[in-house]
């Protein structure tokens, strides 16, 4: 049964995978039925919102004698004639407020289409923002936020906005521009949390859903306003893909997302690696990718005063303090070499693509096991710790960040510690793929499954 769901070689694999060295959207795997709708809803309502707001003011009424003209709708007009075409079905589109002080738009007199039938977007553009500006935060929390608030603009038909001052350093849009532009009405908004199973009253309410499990079929409360923006850092995805009940669950069914690859289809809908990120990783990929060659992906994440106290620079670390890194959690590499030792023996060559945020931990491994480890040399960095907008420095930081989280994404298994850091690039790499998270669970006959292991992380 081992051999048949985590085949030693690659054939079986790349029957449900194909190569994804450029991280891309696999058509097969995640569909293209739901993505091209959702690419011509989401495109439709920036533009008609570009509409509202960027139609070119009136000409001045003419002096007398000659009358003046009848009174205009105001200068963010939408011309009528460039968006029959798009709400030809619909009503007219409301006058947009102006970028510099808009009033609050009346929410809606009527309840928005149903998520899985409606062809054109609402009469007025309704938008769904993921509202994190200033520091970074945690990678892994902020990328289960953005899939999880996706889902929501999936089903309440938004369109989908990312603000985020650190994505778009390693980022680029894949599918759909979600980035924020003059459009996109942001302001003003309130401040509101979701408590005790309520949210916000105002009509553009900014929701704090810092570390709450929500279930998406919430979010239809708030159908009535035109922008919602929302912090999140969990998720309920595939647990509403597996045994999730509604509407809401039943329309999420219906785009043919499973429950293994939802989380990681959605993303690479969302995002690819900036061209900055390859030089980066280009070599490893390479030593990653040999015809027998099976790559263990090891994420060891000590606590993370480690980054600022250990990581200064290599010469610093000394054989004492690599030994006591070692030892610390040395039942990480006792599960990597007894997953390799039962499911891929001789001929085949394993290596460990180590990603840890301690150089202690690294140097002592990589002296221990000569010739095992595969890793990059970057410093170690934890992503809350950037917030300078637009420093050389954390931009760099952050890329190499993210291209360690890449090539963890590329292993054929992981073993893992507690962090969304890995379980995300384990849920990123869209792999039949094993999962072990010793010192909890290390039995190479009973690994986690994808599915499993997004029921388990409360973040997915």
């Amino acid at each position: 049964l081992l051999s048949q769901v985590f085949p030693v070689t690659t054939a079986i694999e790349d029957r449900f995978v194909p190569p994804h060295v450029d991280f891309e959207y696999p058509d097969a795997l995640c569909g293209t039925a739901w993505r091209d709708d959702y690419i011509r809803l989401h495109s439709a309502i920036r533009a008609a919102s570009a509409a509202a707001y960027n139609s070119p003011p009136p000409s001045p009424p003419p002096p007398p004698p000659p009358p003046p003209p009848a009174p205009s709708q105001g200068i963010n007009a939408p011309s009528p004639s460039s968006l029959a075409p798009l709400l030809s079905s619909a009503a007219p589109l409301q006058p947009a407020p102006p970028p510099t002080s808009p009033p609050l738009p009346p929410p809606a007199s009527a309840p928005a289409p149903s998520p899985t039938t409606a062809p054109l977007p609402p009469s007025s553009p309704r938008f769904l923002t993921f509202d994190q500006p200033g520091p970074c935060g945690g990678f892994g929390d902020f990328l289960v936020g953005v899939v999880s608030l996706f889902a929501v603009a999936l089903l309440d038909r938004r369109a989908f906005i990312i603000r985020h001052d650190c994505l778009p350093y390693a980022f680029e849009p894949a599918f759909i521009d979600w980035r924020e532009s003059p459009d996109v009405p942001l302001e003003p908004s309130y401040q509101g949390n979701y408590v005790n199973g309520t949210f916000p009253e105002e009509r553009i309410p900014r929701i704090n859903l810092h570390d709450q499990r929500v279930d998406l079929q919430e979010f239809a409360k708030l159908k009535a306003f035109r922008n919602v923006r929302v912090l999140w850092n969990r998720g309920m995805l595939t647990e509403i893909l597996t045994r999730g009940t509604g509407e809401w669950a039943d329309a999420l069914r219906a785009t043919g997302l499973r429950p293994p690859y939802a989380f990681g289809c959605i993303l690479r809908f969302l995002v690819r690696p900036r061209k900055e990120i390859w030089p980066l990783m280009e070599h490893l990929l390479h030593e990653m990718q040999g015809a027998r060659t099976v790559t263990v992906g090891v994420h060891v994440r000590l606590n993370d005063g480690v980054i600022k106290r250990d990581n200064v620079s290599e010469e610093s670390v000394n054989a004492t303090t690599m030994l006591k890194a070692l030892r610390s959690v040395n039942f990480m590499l006792d599960c990597a070499r007894a997953v390799e030792d039962m499911w891929y023996p001789p001929p085949l060559s394993v290596r460990w693509m180590l990603i840890t945020n301690s150089i202690h931990y690294k140097m002592a491994v990589r002296e221990n096991f000569p010739g095992k480890v595969l890793e990059t040399n970057f410093v170690p960095h934890h992503s809350a710790e950037f917030g300078q907008k637009g420093d050389p420095k954390e931009v760099q930081g952050f890329r190499e960040m993210v291209a360690d989280w890449l090539l963890l994404s590329r292993s054929r298994v992981f073993v893992i510690m507690v962090s969304g850091f890995s379980r995300t690039a384990a849920m990123f790499s869209l792999r039949p793929t094993a999962i072990f998270t010793p010192p909890k669970h290390c039995d190479p006959e009973t690994p986690y499954l994808l599915s499993d292991f997004g029921l388990e992380y409360s973040g997915i």
